[in-house]
């Protein structure tokens, strides 16, 4: 049902589903893969707990551009094995989010992390809804080496339009 109701939108309605981009692309994640969810929102209340681990699988040029200010960068194609060898003690007990920049590949990696990670102790597997570009357009920090900065990774020029810049400070 579910997906006919997506399919129906875009169907009938083009110039409504081109005003909401990001949310066709988070509904396409959505239907896509088995993982849990978790809103910008719910993750910037939840991310000053101590029982949360914020990955990023975003390449890591992406990454040093801009990120959310405590996420670990990860490569995305990360295998169970090695994730389990690297991050065991860090997760065990932890609600683990994982972001992309619009919540594929982030979604892709958890589907194939899911089992592992919790027979390691961890206690949830969550993707960012929209990912980065999401947050980003919410007004919600990102950060750098530098500390906060207005600056984004748009992946590419295709996908670099689901963003809505910020203005650069003087």
């Amino acid at each position: 049902m579910k997906l006919y109701l997506f399919i129906l939108i875009l169907i009938t309605s083009p110039k409504l589903m081109a005003n909401f981009s990001l949310w066709s692309t988070e509904q396409m994640v959505a239907l896509k893969f088995s993982v849990a969810h978790l809103s910008s929102e719910q993750l910037l209340q939840r991310k000053k707990r101590s029982d949360y681990l914020l990955f990023d699988t975003r390449q890591f040029a992406e990454y040093q551009v801009s990120h959310i200010a405590s996420a670990i960068p990860i490569d995305p194609k990360i295998s169970p094995k090695d994730f389990i060898r690297r991050y065991a003690k860090a997760i065990k007990g932890k609600h683990l989010v994982f972001y992309c920049s619009v919540g594929y590949r982030s979604s892709k990696l958890i589907e194939q992390l899911q089992a592992q990670a919790k027979q390691a102790g961890a206690l949830s597997l969550s993707n960012l809804t929209g990912g980065i570009f999401r947050w980003y357009n919410q007004g919600y920090p990102v950060v750098n080496q530098q500390g906060e900065t207005n600056d984004i990774h748009p992946f590419d020029e295709k996908w670099g339009k689901l963003l809505e810049l910020r203005q650069t400070s003087p």
